[in-house]
């Protein structure tokens, strides 16, 4: 814990003298970077399962994803062609379950449970035993959602179902 706030307090008194400016912006970016912002994920989550239960909704997944800044272009790309080769396959079932979800059926909200580096598991805040992986990915700057459910997650990774 000292370490801790010995290197807070150094970055600090660093950041505020005015010739280590350059220095200083390097450290914060590098800092931000070390650390997931999981809320990110619960945040995209949380809507995901909003749009989910809209019924009045008449956005496709595919144009709901593409309008979210918080998610990658990498995780975008996958549900395009997962559910474009679902749809190819099986015009009138597609997938037959909810590939970020990995279920046909969800809680409807989430909370964080784990966190080990850029992989984070939620659970159903009204039923606990739902959990789902996910993975963050720092891309431009910013924290992104680059997985869920069995989109960009490995197998070795995902919750059991």
């Amino acid at each position: 814990m000292k370490i801790v706030l010995i290197t807070f307090s150094t970055i600090f008194l660093f950041c505020s003298n005015p010739f280590a400016n350059r220095a200083c912006i390097f450290q914060q970016k590098s800092f931000q970077q070390s650390l997931p912002d999981y809320n990110v994920a619960v945040q995209f989550i949380n809507d995901y399962v909003t749009y989910m239960n809209d019924t009045e909704s008449e956005a496709s997944l595919i144009l709901w994803t593409s309008e979210r800044s918080d998610v990658t272009a990498v995780f975008k790309n996958a549900i395009e062609e997962m559910l474009d080769e679902a749809e190819a396959d099986a015009p009138s079932y597609g997938l037959g379950f909810d590939p970020i979800l990995d279920a046909q059926d969800h809680p409807d909200k989430f909370e964080l449970e784990s966190t080990k580096s850029e992989y984070l598991v939620v659970k159903g805040m009204d039923w606990s035993s739902f959990k789902l992986t996910m993975r963050l990915k720092f891309e431009n700057g910013k924290w992104r959602v680059d997985g869920a459910g069995i989109i960009n997650i490995p197998i070795d990774k995902r919750i059991k179902r």
